[in-house]
């Protein structure tokens, strides 16, 4: 019988260009943008603001890796002449949950 081995999910990491401004991260649960960045002698430094309290706090690169933090990705848009895949919910028109009274 063959054994198989779960494999976690790998997370994207975090590379010093997914810490640029206006770019965002997660740690799963929370939202954070970045705000500011500032590099002195190898070393970075972020502002990193979360977007539900919009408390901002500055942390060290190295300080974002054990919280978890990774970059949120986009989406990218679909090719010219490639459509959207169809929606699968079906658009209704809205009804009025009383009969009309005549």
């Amino acid at each position: 019988m063959p054994v198989f081995r779960f494999r976690p999910r790998r997370r994207p990491r975090l590379r010093s260009r997914d810490l640029t401004p206006d770019l965002y991260l997660t740690d799963g649960r929370r939202l954070f943008r970045v705000v500011s960045r500032f590099v002195n002698d190898g070393s970075i430094l972020v502002v990193i603001e979360d977007c539900v309290t919009l408390d901002a706090r500055a942390y060290a690169a190295a300080e974002l890796v054990p919280m978890d933090v990774r970059p949120v990705r986009r989406l990218k848009p679909p090719r010219a002449g490639e459509t959207a895949p169809p929606s699968t919910a079906e658009e209704k028109p809205l009804q009025a949950d009383t009969p009309a009274v005549a």
